[in-house]
């Protein structure tokens, strides 16, 4: 919602409030002489309809290709505002007074022919406001005709015009409520989007589990709890898989691994090929990832049956410090993989408080 929309409609509705003033009793009560409130509800008249004009302007949707419409409109405020400075001197000017209110309904087609055509285009606010100024470009009309055609006064003018003028506010508040849903709904669907694809960036396209930059996510998330140790899994000798099965069912197997990886207290990660993550909840969180390594091979077993042989995997584990970064426990995590491999794979291997004495502990 533009908000030089909303400076035309407090505009008009100033101009609105100056026509309702001008009328009994409060017109008889601020006026000594009634050419003076007919006077003012003349120039406020005037304006009222010239503000029309740059208010739908500036209503209607960018998106909508209405060019030339725009400029009918924004044409009418010049119009009306020179309407506005001869009002004093053409206002009781007999047939000077005829012309001004052959100008006033020449700027009621301008606004009914601006009203069609952004309908016509698809634009929602110009619904609303033709409901909203339809009763009020009748009475307009209806006036005059009876000024013009019957050199008289049309009966019921004012009772008539401040229903007009009161639909007007009412359909009016009820578009621009309207309007102010459509851009929350716009809003939350474009915030939905942006979500789904900050948790699409955040996920590996195979297994459906985290992958580097989601475990960091979840990491550094201050909603979540801190991890108290990290485990680096990778399967043992998957080429094998790959060379006798083919990269399908390889991936099959991937997909079985993370099946087994995802537990309780566990948050696992994909890092890339067959190496896979745990972030690690819990005082036992040393066993929890042995259990989830061990679930490995029953797991494969189960999903991937044409798979010959079993499949097993190794895993390195190292406690996370107040002050480590993801970064830093990874790295001990990772000499501890490195070390488990070396001794035999299909087994966890911990690195102790003590790296410089390269110690390990193990848990298989």
């Amino acid at each position: 919602m533009q908000r030089r929309f909303l400076f035309w409609v407090a505009a008009r509705a100033i101009a609105v409030g100056t026509i309702a003033i001008s009328f009994p009793p409060s017109g008889q009560l601020l006026f000594a002489f009634a050419s003076d409130a007919i006077l003012l509800r003349t120039i406020a008249t005037d304006i009222a309809l010239a503000l029309i004009g740059p208010l739908l302007a500036t209503y209607i949707d960018d998106r909508f290709d209405l060019r030339r419409t725009r400029i009918l409109l924004w044409s009418m405020l010049p119009i009306g505002v020179s309407l506005t400075v001869l009002a004093p001197s053409i206002a009781f000017a007999g047939k000077l007074d005829m012309l001004h209110d052959i100008v006033l309904a020449g700027l009621i087609v301008m606004l009914v022919v601006a009203l069609v055509s952004s309908v016509r285009a698809g634009s929602r606010a110009a619904m609303f406001q033709s409901a909203a100024w339809l009763p009020g470009i009748c009475v307009a009309l209806a006036a005059l005709f009876w000024e013009l055609a019957l050199q008289r006064a049309a009966p019921f003018y004012f009772e008539a015009i401040l229903i007009a003028f009161l639909i007007e506010f009412v359909v009016t508040a009820a578009g621009i409520g309207d309007g102010y849903m459509i851009i929350l709904r716009q809003r939350d669907a474009a915030m939905a989007d942006v979500r789904t694809a900050t948790m699409a960036s955040s996920l590996d396209p195979l297994t459906g589990i985290a992958n580097r930059r989601g475990l960091a996510r979840r990491f550094r998330d201050p909603d979540a709890a801190r991890p108290t140790g990290v485990a680096m899994v990778d399967c043992d000798l998957f080429k094998r898989v790959n060379d006798s099965h083919g990269h399908d069912i390889g991936d099959e197997v991937l997909v079985a691994v993370a099946r087994a990886l995802s537990t309780e207290n566990c948050f696992p990660g994909r890092l890339g090929g067959e190496e896979f993550m745990l972030l690690l909840y819990g005082p036992q969180w040393e066993r929890t990832a042995e259990m989830a390594r061990r679930r490995i091979t029953g797991s494969v077993r189960e999903n991937v049956p044409e798979l010959s042989f079993p499949v097993t995997a190794s895993a390195g584990l190292a406690a996370i410090d107040a002050d480590d970064s993801m970064e830093s426990a990874m790295k001990r995590a990772d000499r501890a993989l490195y070390a488990a491999k070396g001794a035999g794979r299909d087994r966890s291997l911990r690195l102790t408080d003590f790296p410089a004495l390269e110690q390990f502990r193990r848990y298989a």
